[in-house]
């Protein structure tokens, strides 16, 4: 059976959620096992009516379609029985069976920062000083898209070099026209939605446990009092992961969802950025992107057209590299030393 098929089954079976099926695959830990045990099994770990469902094969949509979906428009897949399936996000109560993807998925430590969609100018700042802070570090960004605060931190994570991870309220298929404007190279789209599938009133909240579930440390810049962005610090607290806020001016309304973390004792006031490194283990270094370019001898033309710098700013730190004897030139070649 082939695994994305196997997943999506159980992902389509009627009564069945997220939560049941990780019960399944923590004692099967494939798909193809999961849909081949003897009904006692499964009523043991899930119960009759849950059981009953998968034997009946009671489904709420076509997995062959989706499939071909999947395969037509070439859209990646992770599935819990994946290696490459994010580690954190296996660990929260419910994670999805089923994550699509559009870019390139890197293995590195994520913070998610979240927030109002219509932010005071010190909550922009803020957020481009935090997001330059975590880049540098060598920490990914995580947000949910939404113009605003998310916004600003997945085009800030890019403006140095940084990748993000955009968790969708959608299906992969319809991710806004204004997202699609962020570069390629380093941004993740994910979503655990089916790739046709349109927003609704419940995709958006029902998302924000997996951009918590997939973090390190969740910040909220700017939340008021009824802010969406506090759905993702509850689930932060229940999933156990450090929760920071940002207030920018205590007396206003704006950040009064922020003050009632705190006065709770549910969040840290995160006054400076460098504070959350006491929440984080210690990012890998970042490379060096010139340099991991001659991990074999390039010419200035391939290096050029691989590295995306203009002609100017490749000149000045290919001159830097070698003032510092990393690299040497060789006839056409530059190497490194």
């Amino acid at each position: 059976m082939d695994r994305l098929y196997g997943w999506l089954l159980l992902s389509s079976i009627r009564g069945l959620g997220e939560a049941s099926i990780k019960k399944l695959w923590l004692r099967y830990r494939r798909a193809e096992d999961i849909l081949k045990a003897s009904f006692e099994e499964l009523e043991a770990l899930i119960g009759t009516s849950k059981a009953k469902s998968i034997f009946e094969r009671r489904l709420k949509f076509d997995p062959e379609q989706v499939l071909k979906v999947v395969e037509r428009e070439g859209i990646g897949s992770l599935t819990l029985e994946d290696e490459k399936y994010p580690a954190l996000l296996k660990e929260i109560e419910d994670p999805p069976p089923v994550l699509f993807y559009r870019g390139k998925p890197k293995d590195m430590p994520l913070v998610a920062v979240v927030g109002t969609r219509k932010p005071d100018i010190i909550s922009l700042n803020y957020t481009k000083r935090l997001v330059s802070f975590l880049s540098e570090q060598g920490y990914a960004i995580v947000s949910g898209g939404a113009f605003g605060i998310d916004f600003q931190s997945h085009k800030v994570s890019l403006e140095h070099a940084g990748y993000t991870v955009c968790v969708l309220g959608m299906g992969i298929l319809h991710v806004p026209s204004y997202l699609k404007g962020l570069p390629s190279e380093g941004v993740l789209f994910l979503s655990e939605f089916l790739p046709e599938a349109r927003a609704d009133e419940y995709t958006f909240p029902r998302r924000n446990r997996l951009i918590s579930g997939l973090s390190r440390a969740v910040v909220v810049v700017e939340a008021g009092i009824k802010s969406g962005a506090l759905i993702t610090a509850d689930y932060a607290i229940r999933q156990g992961r450090p929760l920071w806020v940002f207030i920018g001016m205590g007396a206003s309304n704006r950040w009064l969802g922020c003050v009632k973390l705190v006065n709770e004792g549910k969040a840290k006031l995160l006054a400076q950025p460098e504070l959350l490194l006491e929440s984080l283990p210690k990012a890998p270094a970042k490379g060096d992107p010139l340099l991991d370019l001659l991990s074999t001898p390039k010419t200035y033309d391939e290096l050029l057209e691989l590295s995306g710098m203009g002609r100017e700013e490749l000149n000045k730190r290919l001159f830097e590299l070698q003032l510092e004897g990393r690299l040497t030139k060789n006839g056409a070649y530059y190497m490194l030393l």
